[in-house]
């Protein structure tokens, strides 16, 4: 049993998605249902907020400077042969490219897009509301609809990149038939038959 769980490849899934959209919940369903670390950009974001204050800071650097932070904390849970839940926008694919480039990691996407877009607006704007003006967790985060679609202009169309051979889930987070656990739920099976698939190419190798 032990060699068959030592076959079966590290797993780092990777949620994308615009702020608001529901991938940080699905994101924590899912890592509890896997019983593996989550790691949550806006964790190392929020702890930037004394160096957003710093006059002359060149500000665009903190945003990847938390997305280094993320990505060398991920190499290492690969490295002890652990899954983990990568939670970011993944708003680029060169932030892609950073997660295939792990040695022995199978990189799966899971792509949160609302379906409803009022829904959708209303837990944005419910969140941002939540935010206190100094500063909290989340400061950096669009808080109002206005603010998102600014931020969504800007990226210029970039979000929208080829995956190649990138396994990828897509899920509706407004789906009022399915909760997070739900959601996780078929994630977890979607990981599964990918993870079966390459166990077996494994073997084959071996």
């Amino acid at each position: 049993m032990a060699e068959e769980e030592a076959k079966k490849p590290v797993v780092v899934v990777a949620m994308k998605g615009h702020p608001g959209s529901g991938k940080s919940t699905v994101a924590r369903a899912i890592a509890t249902a896997l019983c593996c670390p989550l790691l949550d950009k806006d964790d190392v974001r929020d702890c930037t907020l004394p160096l957003e204050r710093v006059d002359g800071l060149a500000i665009g650097m903190l945003n990847e400077l938390s997305y280094a932070v993320l990505w060398r904390m991920a190499e290492r849970q690969v490295q002890l042969g652990l899954s983990v839940v990568v939670d970011s926008p993944l708003s680029r694919r060169a932030h892609l490219d950073a997660l295939t480039s792990l040695p022995g990691a199978l990189v799966i996407v899971v792509e949160c897009r609302p379906g409803n877009e009022e829904e959708w607006r209303r837990r944005l704007e419910k969140r941002g509301a939540a935010v206190p003006e100094d500063g909290g967790d989340g400061w950096h985060k669009p808080k109002t609809w206005t603010e998102l679609e600014r931020l969504r202009d800007g990226y210029q169309g970039c979000t929208d990149y080829e995956f190649g051979d990138v396994p990828r889930i897509v899920v509706d987070t407004t789906d009022p038939t399915a909760d997070s656990e739900a959601i996780s739920v078929r994630v977890v099976e979607f990981i599964g038959s990918i993870r079966a698939c390459e166990s077996a190419i494994i073997s084959y190798q071996a």
